[in-house]
């Protein structure tokens, strides 16, 4: 990126700049997040079947996989700011839309927010780096907790707001916050800023520690989505829990999602090697399907424990991105990849969770594959924990 006045995050105009930058990241999971404990009622409304039900819950994870490599080139030709902003409008579209009466909106609404958040996930961390290089990990850490809570808050407040109204306007209600967003970020467009231009990467693609990390972002966002989509649902299926407790229940389960995520950036970077810690937050996961799976009657202890995985194994993912390359090109095509396979992986599961339900009537072949996947995400964090770097070319 272009050099810019460095900013000071607690005085001044980069106050501003990062409270700005702080409401938009509010609104990057609560859309997403608040359909999971309405999904029963909007099947019901709708006649959707467990696939379709699960293609709506995957869309947004389609548009983050396949649009955030577009993300740079977008902020070149419009500038940073600019590109932020047309990102709200797109979400804020999508509220809209989905709330309008027929499937076609419906679904139309959810890929639009999705592609708003797409291109805000790319951006909006390029800002803090851009911005405020001095104090990176402290904005970062702000940044995820923001992010982190406010998805938490889809989950725990979706069935309130709906007793207050109808699922409809427990959807709707993240206009509110959107549109706050799109206010304060107003003032920003006075700045035009470009990234520099992208180098090429396709020899990552063919790099097995590029891969391990892709496979262990993959694991750890699909583990993530397929609570956020299904746990409700599964809950009421496998002992009757209502899709009130279950949503109180996901709160809780993001809670500890936000404290995993403040806990594990200390230990990661007093560590040279991650291979620890990537198989603990691995196993706690691996442990918090297994106990959904055996012992379902005690969901919250193990979501508890899940969550506790959750959260570091996303700020892990996140942190590979840099240690296991040797330039900052490399670190942006790495993301690039590992959230392209990352989020593309988590998009397809909730569908073929949904897919196996409607085959089986049940959830235990579901709950069979996601500890699977956990085995599988513990094996490659092991591997992308070591303490090797992808060498330049």
């Amino acid at each position: 990126m272009k050099p810019t006045n460095e900013l000071h995050a607690l005085h001044g105009k980069g106050l501003i700049r990062l409270l700005a930058i702080l409401m938009v990241a509010l609104n990057l999971r609560g859309a997403i997040t608040c359909v999971g404990p309405l999904l029963k009622d909007i099947q019901a409304h709708f006649g959707l079947n467990g696939t379709a039900a699960g293609l709506l819950t995957s869309l947004p994870l389609f548009a983050f996989g396949f649009l955030s490599p577009y993300a740079a080139p977008l902020a070149r030709r419009l500038g940073m700011e600019q590109a932020v902003f047309l990102a709200m409008l797109l979400l804020l579209a999508g509220m809209g839309v989905r709330y309008m009466d027929g499937t076609a909106w419906l679904y139309l609404g959810t890929a639009l927010i999705g592609c708003g958040i797409a291109f805000n996930n790319v951006l909006l961390p390029g800002l803090l780096r851009r911005d405020f290089p001095a104090q990176l990990a402290l904005v970062t850490a702000l940044f995820t907790m923001v992010m982190v809570t406010c998805g938490g808050l889809g989950s725990g407040i979706a069935i309130p707001l709906a007793d207050m109204g109808d699922w409809r306007l427990s959807l709707l209600s993240w206009v509110i916050p959107a549109v706050v967003a799109l206010a304060l970020w107003l003032p920003q467009l006075k700045g035009h800023s470009e990234p520099s231009r992208a180098t090429p990467h396709s020899s990552l693609w063919n790099r097995a520690l590029a891969w391990q990390v892709s496979l262990f972002m993959a694991c750890q966002a699909t583990a993530f989505y397929v609570m956020i989509a299904w746990f409700p649902s599964m809950m009421r299926d496998l002992i009757g829990i209502s899709a009130a407790r279950s949503g109180v229940i996901l709160f809780i389960y993001q809670i500890f999602v936000l404290a995993s995520v403040m806990v594990t950036p200390v230990l990661i970077h007093r560590m040279k090697d991650q291979r620890i810690i990537a198989v603990v937050l691995s196993g706690l996961i691996l442990a918090g399907y297994l106990g959904l799976y055996f012992d379902p009657g005690h969901a919250l202890p193990w979501m508890i424990v899940m969550g506790s995985g959750s959260g570091g194994a996303l700020v892990l993912s996140i942190t590979l991105f840099s240690l296991r390359v040797e330039t900052a090109g490399q670190s942006v095509a790495l993301s690039g990849m590992a959230q392209a396979v990352g989020y593309s992986v988590a998009a397809v599961t909730p569908i073929l969770i949904g897919y196996i339900h409607d085959q089986t009537h049940q959830w235990t072949a579901a709950l069979l594959l996601m500890i699977c996947l956990a085995l599988v995400q513990l094996v490659v964090g092991l591997l992308a924990g070591r303490p090797l770097k992808i060498r330049a070319i």
